[in-house]
């Protein structure tokens, strides 16, 4: 079996914190080549979270495997829960706060292997936060 995003077999997962989205979705009106987002996610089962970036790019290239792309990365969520907290609008990728402004900035290292699906059997490496100078960034 191929791991999930989380630490269980059957993740559950909600979004408590949007960091990024560009563009609109593939199959929605208005959806032109290029959709992505970075998410923090949380999963009901098992209590664990995932950081997930996923890309799609649709600029016809003849190969659709090519298209959509996950990277994800287990996450502490004591952290990110006491981070939302401080987030006036956390589902809103355009909030200025701190929050937004300092995990929005970068990724978390190690930048896992991409895959063609979130549950692809990949390593899946755990990412942290750390706060410099009252701003939050990935560790």
């Amino acid at each position: 079996m191929a791991p999930t995003r989380c630490d269980c077999d059957r993740p559950r997962l909600t979004v408590v914190l949007s960091l990024a989205e560009r563009g609109v979705p593939h199959g929605s009106a208005g959806h032109d080549i290029i959709y992505d987002y970075t998410r923090v996610s949380e999963c009901s089962e098992c209590g664990g979270g995932v950081v997930e970036h996923f890309s799609h790019d649709c600029w016809d290239i003849g190969d659709h495997a090519d298209y959509d792309k996950y990277w994800w990365w287990r996450v502490d969520m004591d952290a990110i829960r006491e981070l939302v907290r401080a987030c006036p609008a956390p589902l809103d990728p355009g909030c200025g706060c701190p929050v937004h402004q300092g995990l929005g900035a970068g990724s978390p290292n190690p930048l896992p292997p991409s895959a063609e699906t979130p549950y692809d059997d990949v390593t899946v490496p755990r990412a942290g936060v750390r706060v410099v100078d009252g701003v939050p960034r990935w560790a």
